[in-house]
């Protein structure tokens, strides 16, 4: 795509990463950090989903990178399906895509079933084997995957509005993907300041994140920007401008400081680090410059960029940036599965797991166990 070739062309150019003048952040380990460890528990809700569904038989331990038990909360499985037995029936779940997510929408949207149809059959069609989690609906919001933060929050808040709208939505649960977590920031945000966030409205979900922006956009923003409208790779819609910049350490850095996630809702963060050798190839490049800052990297996100303040941590997954949500193992394309990463991650299970803990942890039944 366009980004790789900018990151061929300015392969000299210095990593770093960049602070606002304005504003300081620091990294702190996740106990002292206002994040809820959650991994051990959320991790035998997983592995009760693996169990159903062994493709390949590991348990969770084998998918994931999992702490000391000590001082940690384990979870009530079954009395967790109770609760979202009793809340699915009025849940929506809506994911939301990452940058470039438009260009590979025939096949590969986020925890799909890597079916080739056309996009827009995909955004829901994509998502029937899910069917017997008896949710109101679960479908990805299509948007334009070269747009800003700040133009797709517009369109995010508009769609939101309409959804809370629909008779029978009790509420709704957003998973977003990669740069779908600061697209989303932006509409929760737009609605806070327009009225107020739809009370449907009640839980994020970052997987894989750049909720801190990511340094690689740092690097290429500049390069990207000179280089995308002279290309409109695979299925893209036309650049509007500013989806890399939106990115940057320096952009994600300074709106967090200023726009903490707001309340009511409730937030999970997910992400993904994996040795070079577990990484897709077209990801390794990458992979190793950001191990210049943390190793603990997806091959596009920083571990420690990709946690949402606030938020419970659930997973860290042992897989890259494109593993752990596209299915592009499945292409019917030789050539796109050799781009894929080395093992297939069971997302399938993974998202289960996510969609009934995060559904079990809203508003009108219990809260899921807390260390």
């Amino acid at each position: 795509m366009v980004l790789a070739l900018a990151a061929t062309v300015s392969a000299c150019a210095p990593t770093r990463a960049p602070s606002a003048p304005d504003h300081s952040w620091v990294s702190l380990p996740v106990a002292q950090a206002g994040v809820h460890d959650q991994r051990l528990a959320f991790a035998q809700v997983f592995d009760a989903e693996l169990r159903r569904h062994p493709s390949p038989d590991t348990p969770a331990s084998g998918w994931l990178h999992l702490p000391s038990p000590q001082g940690q909360a384990l979870a009530a499985v079954g009395a967790i399906e109770q609760r979202f037995g009793r809340l699915a029936a009025g849940t929506v779940v809506l994911v939301v895509p990452g940058l470039f997510g438009d260009c590979v929408s025939a096949q590969s949207v986020p925890f799909g079933d890597g079916q080739l149809r056309t996009p827009a059959r995909s955004a829901t069609e994509a998502y029937g084997g899910y069917a017997d989690l008896g949710l109101k609906d679960l479908r990805m919001l299509p948007l334009p995957g070269r747009a800003s933060s700040q133009a797709n929050g517009l369109r995010l808040a508009e769609a939101l509005h309409a959804e809370a709208d629909h008779p029978g939505v009790e509420r709704i649960v957003l998973v977003a993907y990669s740069k779908g977590v600061p697209d989303v920031l932006h509409a929760l945000q737009q609605l806070s300041e327009t009225g107020g966030i739809p009370p449907q409205v009640q839980a994020l979900v970052s997987v894989a994140g750049i909720a801190m922006g990511t340094p690689l956009a740092d690097r290429y923003d500049t390069w990207y920007a000179a280089l995308t409208q002279a290309f409109d790779p695979l299925d893209c819609s036309p650049s509007e401008g500013g989806e890399v910049a939106s990115l940057t350490l320096l952009t994600r850095g300074a709106w967090l400081a200023s726009h903490p996630p707001p309340p009511p809702l409730r937030y999970h963060s997910v992400l993904a680090h994996a040795p070079q050798e577990a990484i897709a190839w077209p990801l390794r490049p990458f992979h190793a410059q950001l191990s210049d800052i943390d190793a603990r990297n997806d091959g596009q996100v920083a571990a420690s960029h990709a946690v949402l303040p606030g938020s419970s941590l659930l997973a860290e997954a042992r897989t890259d940036h494109w593993g752990l949500v596209l299915p592009r193992e499945r292409h019917p394309s030789a050539w796109w599965r050799a781009m894929s990463t080395p093992e297939r991650f069971p997302r399938e299970a993974l998202f289960r797991a996510l969609i009934k803990w995060v559904v079990a942890d809203l508003p009108g039944a219990p809260a899921a166990p807390r260390p």
